[in-house]
């Protein structure tokens, strides 16, 4: 049988780029404060599908490390490419030279591969829970929902993001994309649920759709009105000297 490696998928229909984020959480438990590296991601997806993983001639004895090198850094979405591979993409964060953490919206794509179990879905679903619940509760965010002109100053929407002048490039990316990632997430849980809010026992309500609605004119507002300082620290642009 021929692997059509253009759409990413071996048999039995997961994509390497799933495998990838499932072997992340099998490394990381689901917890994404807990670090690890791109040989532990090898070796965890190894064990899952060898052939996939596994040195040509040899699948079944030796892992070919090129091949995760390959599914970390070079990821392509609709025929573009993007910058920082998964990290690029907010799946993972890159805490130092292939040294890795899941984050939140990682964790809820690992959860819908074929072959997770469902104690993933449930850790997934409270990881976005979480995800969300900061954003919304985010004193910038809250600034902007009492007064849509603010923040006016960088500093505060950095302060939104986690980021600064000196962050690496590759983080910036990660962060911003993390928070549109998991936006984008707790609408289709919604909508997979069939409900307006996601709540949890005794009836709280941790967020609802307005919420996330709100949370992506939100984010969109501030990606456009910082946009030259975003590309800065992404390295896309050059600073201009003063006069």
């Amino acid at each position: 049988m021929t692997t059509n490696r253009s759409d990413n998928r071996r048999s039995g229909g997961i994509g390497l780029r799933q495998q990838v984020l499932l072997a992340a959480f099998e490394c990381s438990g689901g917890d994404s404060r807990k670090l690890f590296t791109a040989e532990d991601l090898l070796l965890a997806a190894w064990k899952r599908d060898p052939v996939a993983w596994g040195l040509r001639g040899h699948e079944k004895e030796h892992p070919d490390s090129e091949k995760i090198y390959k599914e970390l850094d070079r990821v392509s979405i609709k025929g573009r490419n993007v910058r920082g591979g998964l990290a690029g993409l907010g799946l993972l964060e890159r805490v130092r030279i292939r040294t890795y953490r899941l984050t939140p919206t990682g964790l809820t794509e690992a959860s819908r591969g074929i072959g997770a179990d469902p104690s993933v879905r449930a850790t997934a679903e409270r990881a976005l829970s979480d995800a969300m619940e900061a954003i919304i509760s985010h004193p910038v965010f809250q600034d902007w929902l009492r007064d849509p002109s603010l923040p006016k100053r960088f500093r505060d929407a950095g302060h939104f993001w986690g980021v600064a002048p000196g962050t690496p490039p590759g983080v910036v990316r990660s962060r911003v994309a993390e928070i549109d990632r998991t936006l984008q997430n707790a609408l289709m849980l919604l909508d997979e649920k069939g409900v307006t809010e996601i709540s949890v026992r005794h009836g709280k309500a941790l967020f609802d759709r307005t919420d996330v609605q709100r949370a992506v004119q939100f984010h969109a507002c501030i990606k456009e009105r910082f946009s030259r300082d975003l590309d800065i620290l992404q390295g896309t642009v050059t600073e201009k000297p003063a006069d």
